[in-house]
């Protein structure tokens, strides 16, 4: 049994340094790693930059507001704003004069003064602030005052209405409410509780989708290149030499281990610029605005506040789960590449593996696999089929939809598959060394192995 893995581990580190050599390689690995770690943040940053976040509301600098009203109504009483005790408009002086040029007259002699011409629009009342000429502030800082106004333009209305003192007051009145959700068994869950099964119930809706989608992709790019890189000693004549020296079997594994290695160690150096991108996306968002309101900064904020959202053992048979279901496709990618004579034959002898893809991601896509109001209810058989496992398990195992053990034992099903597979292509890969013309079909191979002893 000893000899029968003799030579794997200089096997696995020459393919392993024969991928990290490649300049090419290290260049898209770390270009892009750059790329998903500094475009989020730059996006997230120059958004809330744009929205206007980074400008700082200054002081109100106005304490005297002229007003015209142009509307023939009976006029109100401004002044009332101030009980609203908003910060910074608490002391305005209103003045009611007859006609806007009144109204600006008397605001040029006051440097802190502004007019504010009341008309009647289409959909309501029409509120344009003016600046005099000597006034002692910019244009720009009427924009809290203008906001301040237009916010409150509702207690206005209902004054021009003939609401008295008593009902606008119980109309401006704050109303505090109070929810109280129960859980499965009926119990009334907190706050806190309340707020993590939000998320948990937004993670149930997307997580599936996203991880599937991933893992799909995932094996989609880089089947290929598993395929093609057990072909190349072919092509290169060394077949011959490689078969003294290990067993085919070993000669296989050693490959695909290290293939499966450099490329996991790509998607994870990814995956942690994406992650760190959107990290300092936030930092430089609550820089430029402490009080923003990005949904997506305060989601990770709520997100990073949880705590036993998922289980440690959840996270890691996880992540187990999904190596050893790459490693599973990358084995029977490997299995088109040994049986292939030269790179153009792959598109015959893959079939296999684009299959067994395709299939199973329609499988869950369409049989229940989703899940996505997180209830729990997906098709259990889907747990226990290694291709289909490894696109609906791992988000299962995150939320608690099921059971550690059955991670366990889906995780052991898993890397049983893939380690036959490799052995099946290890069984190809000597078998098809000296052949000669076109690659077999799928039935003829299948009949060939059969004889194989």
């Amino acid at each position: 049994m000893k000899r029968n893995w003799k030579g794997m581990g200089k096997v696995f580190a020459f393919t392993f340094k024969q991928k990290w050599n490649t300049r090419r390689w290290r260049v898209a690995t770390f270009l892009i790693a750059a790329l998903l770690l500094l475009l989020p943040a730059g996006i997230m940053g120059l958004l809330e930059l744009a929205s206007g976040g980074g400008n700082t509301s200054s002081a109100n600098p106005v304490t005297q507001v002229f007003v015209a009203d142009e509307t023939g109504t009976a006029p109100v009483d401004w002044n009332q704003l101030n009980a609203l005790g908003m910060e910074g408009y608490t002391e305005i002086q209103y003045t009611v004069c007859d006609t806007p040029q009144q109204a600006l007259q008397q605001a040029e002699q006051v440097p802190s003064g502004a007019v504010l011409l009341v008309e009647q629009g289409e959909s309501g009342l029409s509120l344009t602030l003016l600046r005099p000429e000597n006034a002692a502030y910019d244009t720009e800082e009427l924009s809290g005052l203008e906001q301040f106004l237009s916010q409150s333009s509702s207690l206005i209305l209902a004054q021009k209405a003939g609401l008295d003192a008593s009902q606008l007051q119980s109309l401006s009145a704050q109303v505090e409410s109070t929810r109280q959700v129960q859980g499965e068994d009926g119990q009334t869950l907190t706050p806190r509780q309340q707020q993590l099964e939000t998320v948990r119930m937004v993670f149930s809706m997307a997580l599936p989708f996203v991880l599937m989608m991933a893992l799909y992709f995932m094996v989609l790019f880089y089947g290929q290149g598993v395929a093609n890189n057990v072909l190349m000693e072919k092509n290169a004549k060394l077949m011959d030499t490689l078969l003294l020296a290990v067993k085919p079997t070993t000669l296989v594994l050693g490959k695909v281990f290290a293939l499966v290695c450099t490329s996991l160690f790509q998607l994870c150096l990814w995956v942690a610029a994406l992650v760190g991108g959107f990290g300092l996306g936030c930092v430089w968002v609550k820089a430029v605005n402490p009080d923003t309101q990005n949904p997506l900064v305060l989601f990770l904020d709520q997100l990073g506040q949880m705590e036993g959202l998922f289980s440690p053992g959840g996270w890691v048979l996880a992540l187990l789960l999904l190596a050893a279901g790459f490693l599973l496709y990358c084995s029977l990618a490997a299995i088109g590449g040994a049986a292939a004579g030269k790179p153009e034959d792959l598109s015959s002898t893959n079939p296999l593996f684009t299959l067994a893809l395709v299939v199973s991601f329609f499988c869950v896509l369409y049989g229940g696999g989703m899940d996505l109001m997180g209830s729990g209810t997906g098709e259990d058989w889907m747990n226990w089929i290694p291709f289909t496992a490894i696109l609906v398990t791992p988000s299962r195992l995150l939320l608690g939809q099921i059971p550690l053990w059955m991670g366990v034992c889906s995780l052991g099903l898993t890397v049983l598959c893939a380690l036959a597979l490799l052995w099946v292509s290890g069984k190809v890969y000597r078998m098809m060394a000296l052949y000669k013309g076109n690659p077999p079909s799928l039935g003829k191979l299948f009949a060939m192995l059969r004889r194989e002893k």
